[in-house]
């Protein structure tokens, strides 16, 4: 895909604590990868030329080449802590798009609609309600550098911005569980794309 303005910057949270998954959950295989590797391998296909990776103090995740390591040092109160890090990070582009590491099958298109959009824009979810991936223009960027504990950012949404349905079902998958990852690749070790229908 045609690399995106350099003022359109990526920002995926990897710095969750895995409370529910009992364990390291993005360093966990899926698909023949650690499961973080998926996010990321989907925003450099999307095009962002700048990428930042929010971690926690320990992580074991290696940040790869063309990657901007963002340390959260207040990681264990919440994804909070990790949006303001990233914003922060990330401050002097006009537009970022974000993303959460244990999602392994957020799309690349997906990802370059919510970067081309203006204002504040989400993901629809099975439920109807707004999350991510998402993207905000600067007028956010402060709220979202002072959000708190495990506050998310779709509060932020409004009326002031589109929801983006994501295609398929199978893109929001998201992994909180072990369980979550049983069943979730072919017979070669492929992570399938299309899991619900």
């Amino acid at each position: 895909m045609q690399e995106l303005e350099p003022s359109i910057a990526f920002i995926l949270l990897a710095a969750g604590r895995s409370e529910r998954f009992g364990g390291d959950k993005l360093m966990s295989p899926y698909g023949g990868k650690p499961l973080w590797r998926w996010a990321a391998d989907a925003a450099q296909t999307a095009g962002f030329r700048d990428k930042y990776l929010v971690i926690g103090a320990h992580s074991s995740v290696d940040v790869p080449d063309g990657w901007m390591e963002v340390v959260n040092t207040q990681a264990d109160r919440g994804m909070g802590t990790s949006i303001g890090a990233g914003v922060s990070a990330a401050i002097d582009h006009r537009r970022l798009v974000i993303g959460l590491a244990d999602m392994p099958m957020m799309s690349a298109a997906h990802l370059r609609l919510i970067a081309l959009e203006r204002g504040p824009t989400f993901t629809r979810h099975k439920d109807g309600k707004a999350g991510c991936p998402a993207g905000f223009d600067r007028e956010s960027f402060a709220t979202l550098r002072h959000l708190k504990g495990d506050q998310g950012a779709s509060g932020i949404a409004g009326p002031r911005g589109p929801v983006i349905d994501p295609g398929h079902p199978g893109i929001l998958f998201d992994v909180d569980t072990p369980q979550d990852l049983d069943g979730r690749t072919d017979a070669n070790g492929d992570a399938e794309l299309m899991i619900d229908t």
